[in-house]
């Protein structure tokens, strides 16, 4: 085999060109629907004209609108400019998003056509999408709700700042106007659920008696009416009954609420819850009692205010009279009675205070000038009550201690209360026959009685009548005079036979005249301004006309003092000791200083058997009784 030769070239491998992926531009993309896109392509051709003055023309107009936008979004105030560019952004993303996607496509597709297997893998894709579509369609529909979620609360958030800037303001304009709108219309409302409540109550107690008349009426004949208005009150009773109940029970709601509170918030009290409940409790029968017994009970009120009148008329006319003292108050606090005492304690502290300090004395003793008694601390303290009243309480209540009422009894009491000091020197002889000085201090207190104030005041004859009624004993007794009971077995009143007997041992014609007269006087007041009238003794009167009985006259200097008296007996020599007393001696008591002769306040008529006739008070008066050994200064035998 002949092998032609041929003339070596060399060999030249024709390869393919590099593979070029040819994109064409989206001009424009658009959602048209799900996954779906509408791709408008541009001319093929390189360097077309047409092509380019399309997208000078679209470069131009997109700047115009560009420009145009952002002049329009600087003239918006700053939410709006929030709102719009948050929409620009969104569209801006789905646009920035299609024009990826479609780029992705095309290049994919262009890039398969031109590898071997192409279609298989463009069909591979196919399935793969087809089965991933429901995943990715859902991914997409979740991203957009959560894009709309956020895009949604930013807008509500700035509608509420927006709403609440204009309830703000609004809230500004409407706070005084709205106040009195709503106050007004509180009242209103209130107003008128209270008509509404009582007039459907008082409706339905209505309707349900006319429902029972009318049921009555139909069923009984002519007697209907009665009956029906009986089951009317019946029905319009339970009506009220039960709102008794309701009442009550938010009245116990009330009173439960008040004690949640603090102590120093607390209004209620359970007295006043009970006291509430049982008079709402008793409202219903009394007001049917009323309804039914009114009539009567309004003759029967007539009745007793015809009957009871006259008592009202006196009390009104007694509280306004000195009578009042012997009375209840009409106040609490402080009485003529209380008032009297505070005024004679300050005084009587004053006194004593200075007796007993005495300064610049050796000593101090308090005088009770002139008195002529029994007790060791005198005291005017009815006499200044009775001189109040008859003063102050003719026509007015002075027995309501007012800051005037106390003022008026000061005075009355500091007209009757008074003292003056004075002082002198005793000697005193020592047991080595020598003498000395002694200086005393004298605190000398008046006492006035009721009796003594009659002509200082004026009093007429009717205020003078009230004096001796309101120093009555026995009207004094009301207001806890006592007086002294006498004590010692005293008595009070003797029979003719009783004193016969108690004479009939005495030997001595005078001093047996003297006993008898006496003893006849058991039983008479005391009194020392009616002391010489015949009807009234005080101690010394007795003495004196006791013996003037028998012819003899005691007197001294023209007065019948009980000091007087015993002055006379002293310095006539005429005195005796307890031990050589006979019926018919005086006895004279020292109880107080008084500044008589040996400061003698009282005397008594012994009459034998350690037996006494004596004046002793006001309360009483002349009695017949054991002899008082105490306080004892001499013992006289005229």
């Amino acid at each position: 085999m002949k092998i032609k030769k041929v003339d070596d070239k060399s060999m030249i491998i024709h390869t393919k060109e590099k593979t070029k992926i040819h994109i064409h531009e989206n001009r424009d993309a658009k959602i048209k629907g799900h996954n779906v896109y509408m791709v408008d392509h541009s001319p093929m051709s390189k360097g077309s004209t047409t092509k380019q003055i399309e997208s000078v023309n679209q470069g131009k107009k997109s700047f115009r609108k560009s420009t145009i936008h952002q002049n329009r979004l600087r003239n918006l105030n700053p939410v709006s400019q929030y709102r719009q560019k948050l929409k620009d952004s969104n569209r801006s993303v789905k646009v920035k998003n299609s024009t990826i996607k479609n780029a992705g496509l095309i290049s994919a597709s262009t890039t398969v056509n031109q590898l071997e297997g192409g279609e298989e893998i463009r069909n591979s894709a196919m399935i793969a999408s087809t089965i991933a579509r429901p995943v990715t369609g859902s991914a997409s529909k979740g991203a957009a709700l959560f894009r709309k979620k956020v895009l949604d609360e930013r807008k509500a958030k700035i509608k509420k700042v927006e709403a609440g800037k204009k309830l703000g303001r609004k809230k500004i304009r409407d706070t005084a106007a709205g106040s009195v709108r709503k106050l007004a219309k509180d009242s209103a409302k209130k107003a008128s659920k209270d008509s509404a409540k009582f007039v459907a109550k008082e409706s339905a107690k209505v309707g349900a008696k006319v429902a029972g008349t009318a049921t009555g009426t139909a069923a009984t004949g002519p007697a209907g009416p009665l009956i029906g208005l009986a089951v009317g009150e019946a029905v319009g009773f339970k009506l009220d009954r039960n709102d008794v109940k309701r009442t009550n029970r938010n009245r116990k709601l009330k009173f439960f609420f008040d004690k949640l509170k603090s102590e120093d918030n607390q209004t209620e009290s359970f007295a006043k819850l009970v006291k509430d409940l049982i008079f709402k409790q008793a409202s219903v029968a009394i007001k049917y009692i009323i309804k039914y017994v009114g009539i009567a009970l309004l003759i029967l009120f007539l009745l007793i205010a015809v009957a009871v009148l006259p008592v009202i008329l006196v009390i009104a006319i007694i509280y306004n009279s000195p009578l009042a003292i012997f009375f209840p108050p009409l106040e609490s606090g402080d009485t003529v009675m209380s008032v009297t005492s505070q005024y004679e304690a300050e005084f009587n502290r004053d006194v004593n205070t200075l007796a007993s300090n005495h300064t610049g004395y050796d000593d101090g003793i308090v005088v009770y000038v002139d008195y002529e008694g029994m007790s060791a601390s005198p005291s005017n303290y009815y006499d200044i009550m009775a001189v109040y009243m008859v003063k102050y309480g003719v026509g007015d209540t002075a027995t309501i201690m007012n800051d005037t009422s106390k003022a008026k009894l000061k005075s009355v009491f500091d007209d009757m209360c008074s003292y003056t000091t004075t002082s002198e020197t005793e000697t005193v002889e020592n047991e080595d026959g020598t003498t000395s000085s002694t200086t005393v201090l004298h605190v000398n207190v008046t006492l006035k009685s009721y009796r003594d104030m009659i002509s200082i005041y004026n009093f007429n004859s009717d205020e003078v009548e009230l004096l001796e009624i309101t120093m009555d004993p026995k009207n004094l007794a009301l207001i806890g005079y006592t007086g002294g009971t006498g004590g010692g077995n005293a008595v009070s009143e003797l029979s003719q036979a009783e004193i016969t007997t108690i004479v009939s041992g005495i030997t001595d014609a005078k001093a047996k005249q003297t006993c008898t007269y006496a003893l006849n006087k058991v039983g008479y007041p005391y009194s020392q301004d009616y002391r010489d009238s015949g009807n009234y003794y005080d101690c010394s009167s007795l003495a004196y006309y006791s013996w003037k009985a028998a012819g003899i006259d005691i007197s001294y200097g023209g007065a019948t003092t009980a000091a007087a008296e015993g002055q006379g007996l002293d310095e006539a020599g005429k005195t005796v000791s307890y031990e050589e007393i006979r019926p018919g001696d005086l006895i004279f008591y020292s109880y107080c200083s008084n500044g008589r002769y040996k400061n003698i306040s009282h005397v008594a008529i012994y009459v034998g058997n350690g037996k006494a006739v004596e004046a002793l008070n006001e309360t009483v008066g002349v009695i017949y009784r054991d002899v008082s050994t105490g306080s004892i200064v001499m013992i006289g035998r005229p």
